[in-house]
């Protein structure tokens, strides 16, 4: 928002302050999109400088039939002495599972780091590490097996899948492919490239003893995150961390949802004091701070998001009775006009939005609103009603991205599919996402995946054929909330395509390119999220 001018010509003055005005009554306020809008830009340029390898290229040789956070299926193979092995017969402490074969010159260039690898993963505790080689008894057989391990001084035991079973029982497509399994047979990671530094072996095992959730939250605490508890925007690599960069309402209310998945009240005293002490100035949450100055301006979604956190941190820990009162006479007062839920209030002006952006509509938030004060009661309705009746088609079963009060109608403008599919989450987690809108997402997931931007009529949006961390994400967490598995897992493939593995790497643990560019707040949280929902399901 740019300041109005002030000085001896009044009436230039008045005139500008008319206009911006007539821009927010028409809904064309930039802010409303703010995350979405820094998150596409920085997705087009990430698009450019990528290599030409597609993600499908990249998902399609991964394990077809088990899943990241999930168990492996019951596969077995044979012993050296010939006895029948289960999978199960392994659980109880982890497991380290490699396909191979010794014809295989990737496999042969990962098992000769094996040695290193077996001591490195002493240090992080007692492991099952498995060799199982992919034995068809013409191409493999176990005397060529047994004499390239003995070449290669490699003294562990091997297992045999022979008429690989195991290997066609899990949908594995190339070799090697290593997955790393918890004490419960719990899939934690997995590569389907050779592993050839040890660096990048020792990624995969903090994934497996610490969890891929918390390997990226580091990287935000350690270099998103300020001394005070503001996470910041974009990561600069230039500087070294990315504290040059705005620090938003969303990313922080996202990192309190991280806090409580993780039951870490600390971290999340730590973001809330930076909320309550930096951008809640007279009672309302700013959703920008650039530098120390925060925006006049709130989000209704953001404000959604803290207080069904401290709703949450209260049923947990207790002691948030205060802020949750404070919170929602903040929504009543701003969140509110004619009796209908609005985007934002903007401070300066003492102007209501006029829209209302259906990926704002939190139900569950609401729905507690309207059971706990009648104020938000008719409100709640209403917005349900338009996030119901904003469908765009049978077609093309997304919905519109805001509804305009002033006009009584959706807007038909494109959709961003980051909110889209927050409005399909919310949506499942009331209980009303229709049936047809998640067969339109397993269709997309089946045919390449969700991309950036759609028109209405369902097609892309020229320029925006590409792919974020962020929308798989939340069609990971959309797969779990309505328990399709095969949904989860696929978002989940898709979403790791761009998540640094190397330990030596700056950059570990974060979703972004090699070099460092392209790493934004938005896919961290959101991608942190995905590993805490879908993780803590399959424990």
């Amino acid at each position: 928002m740019k300041k109005a001018l002030s000085g001896s010509r009044t009436e230039k003055a008045l005139i500008i302050i008319l206009c911006m005005l007539t821009v927010f009554t028409a809904g064309g306020l930039l802010l409303l999109s703010h995350y979405f809008n820094e998150e596409e830009e920085l997705q087009r340029r990430r698009k450019e400088s990528a290599e030409e390898t597609s993600l499908d290229d990249i998902t399609a040789i991964l394990p077809e039939y088990c899943n990241l956070n999930e168990k492996i299926p019951d596969i077995s193979f044979t012993s050296e002495s010939g006895k029948k092995i289960s999978m199960k017969e392994f659980e109880g402490k982890p497991s380290i599972l490699t396909f191979w074969a010794s014809w295989c010159p990737d496999c042969r260039n990962e098992l000769s780091h094996m040695n290193e690898f077996v001591s490195t993963a002493k240090k992080y505790g007692d492991f099952n590490y498995i060799l199982v080689n992919k034995t068809d008894n013409k191409k493999e057989t176990k005397e060529t097996v047994k004499k390239y391990l003995s070449d290669q001084k490699i003294s562990m035991d091997t297992y045999y899948d022979e008429g690989l079973s195991a290997y066609k029982g899990l949908g594995i497509h190339a070799i090697p492919t290593t997955l790393f399994l918890d004490e419960h047979g719990v899939i934690r990671a997995w590569s389907t490239k050779p592993i050839v530094k040890n660096s990048v072996f020792e990624g995969y095992l903090k994934d497996l003893t610490e969890g891929s959730a918390k390997v990226t939250g580091d990287f935000v605490l350690g270099s998103l995150m300020d001394d005070r508890g503001g996470v910041h925007t974009t990561y600069d690599p230039s500087q070294g961390n990315a504290m040059n960069s705005d620090i938003l309402s969303e990313t922080q209310g996202v990192m309190l949802e991280y806090a409580l998945l993780r039951k870490d009240q600390q971290l999340f005293e730590k973001i809330l004091s930076y909320i309550t002490g930096v951008m809640r100035v007279n009672g309302l949450t700013a959703w920008k701070v650039n530098g120390d100055k925060p925006s006049e301006v709130n989000s209704l979604l953001d404000d959604f998001r803290i207080l069904g956190a401290l709703l949450s941190a209260n049923n947990l820990w207790g002691g948030y009775d205060q802020l949750i009162n404070d919170y929602s006479r903040e929504i009543a007062k701003y969140g509110l006009h004619n009796r209908n839920y609005v985007d934002f209030y903007d401070v300066r002006y003492k102007k209501y939005a006029d829209r209302f952006t259906l990926c704002y509509g939190d139900l569950q938030t609401m729905s507690w609103l309207a059971d706990r004060d009648d104020r938000f009661a008719e409100p709640y309705e209403s917005a349900k009603k338009l996030i119901l009746g904003g469908k765009i088609s049978d077609g093309f079963p997304l919905y519109y991205s805001w509804y305009h009060y002033s006009t009584n109608s959706y807007a038909p403008d494109d959709l961003n599919a980051a909110e889209a599919m927050i409005t399909l989450l919310h949506l499942a987690e009331a209980g009303l996402l229709p049936d047809d809108s998640m067969s339109w997402l397993k269709a997309q997931m089946d045919a390449g995946g969700v991309k950036a931007r759609y028109k209405t009529d369902g097609t892309v949006v020229e320029g925006y054929n590409y792919d974020s961390t962020a929308v798989y994400a939340l069609i990971a967490m959309i797969g779990e909330v309505k328990g399709d598995k095969k949904l989860q897992g696929k978002a989940l493939k898709k979403m790791e395509k761009m998540r640094i593995i190397d330990t030596a790497s700056p950059y570990y643990g974060a979703f972004g390119m090699e070099d460092g560019s392209g790493i934004t707040s938005f896919d961290q949280v959101m991608a942190m999220l995905a590993y805490e929902y879908t993780g803590k399901s399959a424990e």
